[in-house]
């Protein structure tokens, strides 16, 4: 006489991933990777692995500036699910802590860097890139663009001492007792970014020119002056997924301690369609 036995195994399904997006870009924004230092905008190194790692685990492709310049001017297609890694601020965190973690995975990045900082180092600040740092990390698939040249602060708008973002904001002259006119502000942004491309151009041999807003703030007077200098592309705060044949891209915050590995995937998935 023969018993026989039947086992039964519950079985977890794996979370089943979205189907690929083609003809899209995804874009993410860093700023500041670091072990002690508390903020919204800092990871840890090890957070920050972890998010490299599992965008490889899901099969995305990391692509760089270059690649996603020619996109969205409509010359040059994307592999599938595409993602560009980007940095505000060029701290030198960067160079110390993400740097060797996207040669680890093979990754290209840009940052966008607030020129003076690294022209005119503040030693009472977080450290900021040196131009020595970008040349060796350029030679290595890293790109860098503007964040202004020293636009990336608030100002006084009024007599009162109500604050707004340089860049979108006449400034109120204190000394003069007014605001600033409409001339002076326009001529103030223009020479700000046209300096910053060309301290770029001068130390980085750079031949694109690229914004990224500061707060994600602009107004169109930000744009036309932009457009004026030749840049074709505005990098905002605000989320979601790129198609070709826009100027102003939308980036996705990764950069903040709460948001794990698994999470920053969930928070992708919300955008592949």
């Amino acid at each position: 006489m023969f018993i026989c036995t039947f086992l039964y195994f519950q079985i977890t399904p794996k979370r089943t991933p979205l189907l690929p997006y083609e003809n899209k870009v995804l874009v993410l924004t860093y700023h500041h990777i670091d072990e002690e230092l508390k903020s919204n905008a800092t990871i840890t190194p090890a957070l920050f692995e972890q998010h490299m790692k599992k965008l490889k685990e899901n099969k995305y492709n990391v692509i760089s500036m270059d690649e996603f310049i020619a996109f969205m001017k409509g010359n040059k297609s994307v592999p599938p699910n595409a993602v560009l890694l980007t940095f505000d601020d060029g701290y030198k965190s960067f160079y110390q802590k993400g740097y060797p973690v996207l040669r680890k995975y093979g990754y290209p990045a840009t940052n966008f860097i607030i020129v003076k900082a690294t022209d005119t180092p503040n030693p009472k600040a977080i450290p900021h890139l040196t131009w020595d740092d970008m040349r060796e990390m350029k030679r290595n698939g890293i790109s860098f663009y503007s964040h202004t040249y020293d636009q990336h602060t608030l100002c006084k708008v009024n007599a009162q001492g109500e604050t707004g973002p340089m860049l979108i904001t006449p400034i109120y002259k204190e000394k003069e007792q007014r605001i600033e006119t409409e001339t002076e502000y326009r001529q103030r942004i223009e020479e700000d970014l046209q300096f910053a491309n060309k301290r770029l151009e001068q130390e980085l041999n750079n031949h694109e020119h690229l914004l990224c807003l500061p707060f994600g703030a602009y107004n169109d007077r930000v744009i036309e002056t932009g457009k004026k200098l030749h840049i074709p592309l505005f990098f905002t705060t605000q989320e979601g997924i790129n198609e070709a044949h826009k100027e102003k891209v939308m980036r996705i915050n990764a950069g903040s301690p709460n948001i794990s590995a698994e999470g920053l995937i969930k928070k992708l998935e919300n955008y592949n369609h």
